[in-house]
């Protein structure tokens, strides 16, 4: 259709809704929430537009809740199932998907769509417009006219309802779609019509009579005694069905023409909306195919390079993007932009003269304390420039760590990520025949298009201080705690790699013994023969490709047959050598004999860092033989050991401070066994009466309410039942009221807000916890609370580390590991008490809370073979 005949579509929202929902099954974000039918919705609005180019749109939705026709009739719609929880909670997502196409959206208390979709249709073909109505309800063919059209969308091919497509199909003219409704009834809004009169009957009843008055003011002309009976029994529901059929054209909406003219979408607010729901492919979709033109430039010659360091030193703030040497890692190259749309790149061509030369003249612009350097990821660029012996000193704008602090919930934070999401930019260079230098200036250029909208972010969240004060700054500690490294014991490393290889080999021995023959114990396919098939054992949970044989199931075979238990001891030992054992020696330089992970500091929702390559937070605590991996943690120089210092109970210490329960407050104060207090308060015994049994029961309880957990997973924990499990929250949140409170008081402001901040003011949006989805709204309402207990620790172990590198540089020591509340460091053997002091008093002084924050200190040859150290 042509915009030359100035149209508008109305759209049935909850009608597209029901058909997305439908059509596309099992699709949702990595966290869980559904998305196929607001993907759905998407892919039909932007058919529809495609297809017939409408000049104007609105989308009209149904409001739950009774409306005039259930007051008239209250079995109106009774049959109509509830909307489906996985549909329910995507409604508000689609209404703000079709409002960032900037499509205005309409509903009403107390009136369906189909009576919105009438009034404004009438009023728009009174202004002489051609309206196309969008739905698969039959009840809008009523209101087809020479203006007004019905269009019933099909995937594969949509039909158009005019008044002859209508007469066509139903017998009838548009307006008898009332009257033949009216007598035939509606199985699907359960109107209930004349029992016994089909289509068929009803549309020769209104050729001869005209209307449903009609056919009753000439009910003793109709000569069938069998069909004047239906119609003298069924009349009162004949005049009510008419009632309920016919749309109301008179309701008080407004037809607001400019703010239905189709135009731009919001771009931003889609890229933003698009990377939640993780839709790539409508992402890359947004993008316009034509760019602005850019000037990118590449500069060698000494004086061309000159000119522009020159230029450069004069600016503010500058962007940067270096490229790197993939063989090396060091720096090849490096881009500056210091306007938008504009960007020089300057190639460094490894050890030669002339690259020293430029070397040191960048030198003097990153360690310019006057200029802003605007980059993304710092820490990898200061990878780059530590070799050649400088940095980038402060002032620095890091695009990375400000997007996760306004997003961090997002799954990316990659530059193009970022860029299509704030800009609705898509990276086009070096997918031609661009070359590499285009690429970084491309990525130098949108690095400072990025610096003013996400500053301009961070103030509105009131987030620029915990940026400014804790995160660049901990830029730099990192990226130190990166290069020192932890050094190995590479021989133990090998002879433990040994040691469980000759055990898992007897393992594998004794699994095919038991099996009666030999297999591939990795396969699930063949495992299942042998233990379901074979061995005959029960299945106790199935998967798409049959019986499960994961680790609870074979906990539960255990007791019945020996190979189950062989079998998770081959796991768990398996595990243990290529994960851990092989995974290290791998990953360790063979000259230096140290380990070099990498400190992730944009990932983690709660704002704790996490590590890679490998992951030391992994490291297994629980088990004997996965503890004995620590020991392969050592100094790795001589006259020095590990330091270990470790907040003790800092996640229960910040509850109550951030709760200020009274009996928390005093437990802490007067440094109580926190367990053992709780379990006296729970079962109500005195302190010295409590047992071992007691305390751990109490300990898992003190720590389930950290993480928001159910009767169900307390009764998994400690193997009581679900009503005892109860039993034991009842009478923590009885006891510890001002716990309660905070958790009741967290949950309603995040659903007022839909966020929830913690100690530092950090945020973490949580827009899940205001689903209708029952098990989505949980989950929310744990990572609220969660996230300001262990989001408030992730706080404090951060400060505590930009402490500890600041007032230690002098002393020998160097922090080399974090995880999660524990600080490791390497420190010459002869200042250890000191040093001990010192981390002490940082730790515990890092921020005042109402309770005090207590550190225990270890020290020992290796990160297994600890021992306190006193702080006298």
């Amino acid at each position: 259709m042509s915009k030359e005949k100035e149209n508008i579509f109305l759209i049935d929202g909850t009608s597209f809704c029901y058909r997305a929902f439908y059509a596309i099954q099992d699709l949702s974000t990595s966290k869980g929430m559904p998305t196929n039918a607001i993907y759905g919705v998407i892919n039909m609005l932007r058919k529809l537009i495609k297809e017939h180019d409408p000049a104007m749109m609105a989308v009209v939705f149904d409001l739950k809740g009774p409306t005039v026709r259930h007051k008239k009739y209250e079995k109106y719609k009774i049959h109509r199932k509830p909307m489906p929880d996985e549909l329910a909670t995507q409604i508000s997502r689609i209404k703000e998907v079709i409002t960032a196409h900037n499509i205005p959206v309409y509903e009403l208390q107390g009136f369906e769509a189909d009576d919105i979709i009438a009034t404004l249709a009438q009023k728009a073909g009174k202004k002489g417009l051609d309206v196309i109505i969008v739905t698969g309800d039959k009840d809008a063919l009523q209101l087809v006219d020479d203006r007004i059209k019905v269009l019933s969308p099909h995937l594969k091919e949509s039909k158009v309802y005019d008044r002859v497509e209508v007469k066509r199909k139903y017998g009838v003219d548009p307006k008898g779609m009332i009257e033949l409704m009216a007598f035939m009834g509606d199985a699907s809004d359960n109107i209930p019509g004349v029992k016994g009169i089909g289509q068929v009957t009803a549309q020769t009843l209104i050729d001869k009579y005209g209307s449903v008055e009609g056919v009753y003011e000439n009910i003793d002309k109709i000569t069938s005694k069998p069909l004047k009976e239906k119609l003298l029994k069924g009349k009162e529901m004949a005049v009510l069905s008419r009632e309920l059929v016919m749309l109301d054209k008179g309701l008080p909406v407004e037809l607001d023409i400019d703010k239905m003219r189709l135009g731009e979408p919001d771009q931003e607010w889609l890229a933003r909306l698009y990377t939640e729901f993780e839709f790539q492919k409508l992402l890359k979709a947004l993008m316009p195919e034509e760019k602005e033109a850019v000037r990118y430039s590449a500069r060698s010659g000494e004086k061309d390079i000159k000119r522009i360091i020159d230029r450069i030193k004069k600016e503010k703030f500058i962007s940067l993007s270096m490229a790197e040497n993939p063989d090396t890692g060091r720096i090849c190259g490096i881009a500056f932009s210091r306007k938008e749309g504009e960007a020089d790149y300057i190639p460094l061509d490894g050890d030669s003269e002339n690259s020293r030369k430029i070397l040191n003249m960048l030198k003097d612009i990153l360690e310019d304390r006057k200029i802003k350097k605007i980059a993304y990821d710092v820490k990898k660029d200061l990878t780059c420039l530590e070799p050649h012996g400088f940095g980038i000193e402060d002032p620095r704008f890091d695009v990375m760590i400000a997007d996760y602090l306004a997003e961090p919930s997002l799954p990316k934070h990659d530059l193009a990520s970022i860029a299509m999401r704030t800009l609705g930019y898509n990276f086009s260079s070096g997918t031609d025949d661009a070359p590499a230098s285009s690429s970084i200036c491309e990525q130098s250029d949108i690095i400072l298009r990025l610096y003013s909208r996400l500053e301009s972010e961070l103030g509105k969240r009131h987030l620029m201080d915990l940026f400014l004060k804790v995160e660049m700054p901990l830029i730099d500690v990192l990226a130190h705690m990166e290069k020192e490294g932890v050094g190995i014991d590479v021989a133990y490393v090998k002879k433990m790699s040994a040691k469980i290889g000759k055990e898992l080999a007897g393992v594998t021995e004794r699994i095919y013994d038991l099996a009666g023959e030999e297999f591939n114990i990795n396969s699930p396919k063949q495992l299942q023969v042998i233990l379901f098939d074979k061995l005959e054992l029960p299945a106790m949970k199935k998967t798409k490709t049959g019986a499960s044989t994961d680790e609870s199931v074979l906990r539960k075979l255990a007791p019945l047959h020996q190979l189950p238990a062989e079998l998770l001891e081959y796991r768990k030992m398996s595990k243990l050598k290529s994960t851990y054992y092989d995974s290290i020696l791998e990953m360790t330089d063979k000259k230096t004999h140290k380990l070099h992970t990498n400190f992730n500091q944009a990932v983690t929702a709660t704002g704790r860092l996490s590590s890679s390559e490998p992951n030391l937070q992994n490291i297994p605590i629980k088990t004997e033989a996965g503890k004995e991996i620590r020991r392969a943690f050592v100094p790795g120089e001589k006259d020095r050991l590990i330091l270990a210092a470790d907040y003790s109970q800092i996640e229960l210490r910040i509850l109550a401070h951030l709760s200020e329960d009274k009996e928390l407050l005093k437990a802490f104060k007067k440094e109580e066994d926190v367990h053992k207090f709780t379990a006296s308060l729970i079962f109500d015994t005195a302190l010295g009466d409590v047992t071992d049994r007691m305390r751990t029961m109490a300990k898992t309880v003190n720590f389930g309410i950290v993480y928001g957990m159910s009767s169900f997973g307390l009764a998994k924990d400690l193997g009581i039942s679900v009503g005892e499990a109860q039993e034991f929250i009842d009478s923590y949140f009885s006891r510890y009221s001002g716990v309660k409170a905070f958790i009741d008081k967290t949950i309603e402001t995040a659903r007022k807000k839909g966020y929830v901040t913690t100690l530092l003011n950090r945020r973490r949006y949580i827009p899940e916890i205001s689903s209708s989805n029952e098990h989505m709204k949980g989950f929310a309402e744990r990572a609220a609370i969660n996230t300001r207990v262990q989001g408030s620790a992730a706080d404090i172990i951060k400060l505590a580390m930009l402490e500890c590198y600041s007032e230690l540089k002098d002393t020998g020591a160097k922090m080399i590991i974090q995880v999660h509340d524990e600080l490791i460091f390497t420190i010459p053997k002869d200042k250890t008490k000191d040093i001990a002091k010192k981390v002490k008093a940082i730790m515990e002084g890092v921020l005042a809370l109402k309770v005090p924050l207590t550190v225990n200190i270890e020290a020992g040859e290796n990160w297994m073979d600890l021992e306190p150290v006193g702080s006298g």
